[in-house]
């Protein structure tokens, strides 16, 4: 029987004397600091399910001196792309009993990074995920003491140790040839702001440009402001060299279109349009938007299994993985908002 308790919730005393083991083996048992021996394990599992007991979070984080949590440092913490990454990042930490926190870096000026990511540290998280998006996150990156696990989403290759990457290059050049494919001869880009780094969609339209023997002189970098490529739309529309446009992200590509037909230009019939991330509205959209998809989702996940790897070793005084740079890849969907361009 459960020994008689006047406590409603039980402890770790509790499931110590149920199951006819020390208190310092069932924590061990509890953190995975030490082997307990597969006959305890079974008689300790037996006491938890029958008690019901749940383990402490904040006892467990006293006794590995770190907390059972990852903490991600991001910008652009509003985006959809960097939304979906982190949902991925939570599925996979809650898999493993972990929280998972983001700290924004938005709009943090260079005086008070040091501070922001102090207090993070503070918090004595197992291991932080930064996702390197502008200069700020690089800077971030170098405040983190060496001796706690970390993971780098995104970046130029090398950038970091251990780093998750999505095919950004790979991608922009992928929708590029897509356009060429089809037999237009200049592709025009319009993108927001893009990291500092070598992995990027500007680069990919770059290379394929360049592939054809085409000249890639023909791009705008326009704000957040929907309403700026609205405007750009129109502008374009009234240039009868244009027949394709590649948009950086599908919300530019969606006000891309609204400026063409503001000014009386049918999407593919008149202008070819394709976008980038594949966000839930693409498919609906009048026409349907060709796009890239991304699996930010499965980018999140990868990054914290690189993580969970590395203070597993660090928890088990083992050696850290070897330094890996993994690529998640996307695929080209193409639907009616591209076209071969009219004779």
């Amino acid at each position: 029987m459960p020994p008689t308790t006047t406590r409603n919730t039980p402890v770790i005393k509790d499931v110590a004397r149920l199951a006819g083991v020390s208190v310092p083996t069932v924590s061990r048992y509890l953190n995975g600091t030490a082997r307990v021996s597969d006959d305890k394990r079974e008689k300790i599992a037996q006491a938890i399910k029958l008690l019901g007991y749940q383990p402490s979070f904040v006892a467990r984080a006293l006794a590995n001196k770190v907390m059972d949590s990852v903490t991600m440092l991001t910008s652009l913490s509003t985006f959809w792309a960097t939304t979906q990454i982190n949902s991925g990042v939570e599925s996979a930490a809650r898999d493993k009993g972990f929280l998972f926190g983001v700290t924004s870096l938005d709009g943090i000026s260079d005086s008070e990074l040091e501070s922001t990511v102090g207090r993070v540290m503070s918090a004595n998280p197992a291991g932080v995920i930064v996702s390197e998006s502008d200069e700020i996150a690089i800077q971030a990156m170098r405040l983190i003491p060496k001796d706690v696990p970390m993971v780098l989403v995104g970046g130029s290759r090398g950038d970091a140790p251990y780093q998750v990457m999505p095919s950004e290059r790979a991608g922009g050049r992928c929708v590029t040839e897509h356009l060429l494919g089809l037999g237009h001869q200049n592709v025009v880009h319009v993108h927001r702001a893009e990291g500092p780094n070598n992995n990027t969609r500007t680069l990919g339209w770059r290379d394929a440009m360049a592939a054809a023997g085409l000249p890639a002189n023909r791009s705008y970098q326009i704000s957040e402001h929907l309403e700026d490529s609205r405007e750009l739309g129109r502008r374009l529309a009234h240039d009868p060299s244009v027949t394709a446009l590649f948009a950086g992200n599908d919300e530019t590509a969606i006000a891309l279109i609204r400026g063409l037909r503001d000014e009386g230009k049918r999407v593919p019939q008149d202008v070819s349009v394709a976008g980038y991330n594949d966000q839930l509205f693409s498919m609906i959209w009048e026409p349907a938007l060709t796009t890239y998809s991304q699996n930010f989702v499965e980018l999140g996940r990868a990054a914290f299994d690189m993580l969970y790897a590395q203070i597993e070793a660090k928890r088990a005084g083992q050696m850290a993985p070897e330094p890996q740079c993994r690529i998640i890849e996307g695929e080209l969907i193409v639907r009616e908002s591209t076209a071969a361009p009219r004779d």
